[in-house]
């Protein structure tokens, strides 16, 4: 681990595992989603078969969520987007295009059904947030759209499954590819989904407190250090 002095600005929201990232290495920054999101970790090509051969931690808190709630939640949800969710069962992801009037693309995020009218748009890089709120003022529909205090990390590679059972025994083996449980993580509340930007077989997991970032980083990543 190194340390590094950087410069940052207070319009710009840091995520739960900021410091730990810099104990580890983070090099550089952008911006996604008004956040500072990790960006350099040394070098790339090492990096690359990190990922190919071993596993990454990644802190991807800039996938900030937007949480539907509310008798009308489903039917709110439906109208977002094109994709049929009509057969969409608790505790399933789906991939999923927010469109505009026009058909005009704004956002593919994954979205979380944590029950009948309960979801999370976990986003890609635009203010969701703020469209779905608008949309929802002459929706005519019973709905509560809030950001939760949630914070993505992803664990992508061919040994995050063996990581994976060491943090939370080999019962998480049986999670099906697009679905996602809660769990706890010594007291840490957290939902594991079998999801990720890689190609690789990968997780993302959604801490639910963002007080726990840094414990939750350090914990990963004393965990999969043995494992490589």
């Amino acid at each position: 681990m190194q340390q590094q002095d950087f410069g940052f600005g207070t319009q710009i929201r840091k995520s739960p595992y900021f410091d730990a990232t810099v104990r580890w290495g983070a090099q550089g920054f952008s911006v996604y989603n008004h956040m500072y999101i990790p960006r350099d970790f040394g070098d790339p090509e090492q990096n690359f078969w990190n990922l190919v051969n071993d596993a990454i931690l990644c802190d991807v808190a800039v996938e900030r969520q937007v949480e539907i709630t509310g008798p009308d939640a489903a039917r709110f949800t439906q109208m977002l987007t094109p994709r049929d969710l009509s057969n969409m069962s608790v505790g399933q992801c789906k991939y999923v295009l927010i469109t505009n009037a026009e058909g005009g693309i704004l956002n593919d995020p994954i979205l979380l059904k944590l029950g009948e009218n309960h979801f999370w748009l976990s986003l890609a890089d635009s203010d969701i947030l703020l469209w779905a709120q608008g949309v929802a003022v002459h929706a005519g529909m019973d709905v509560s759209i809030s950001e939760p205090d949630v914070s993505p990390l992803q664990l992508q590679g061919p040994k995050s499954g063996e990581i994976m059972q060491a943090l939370f025994g080999p019962e998480i083996m049986d999670l099906r590819y697009y679905w996602f449980r809660e769990m706890e993580l010594g007291g840490i509340p957290l939902i594991v989904s079998r999801t990720g930007w890689s190609s690789e077989l990968g997780y993302e997991i959604y801490l639910r407190d963002s007080a726990h970032g840094d414990a939750l980083w350090e914990h990963i990543m004393a965990v999969g250090a043995p494992l490589g």
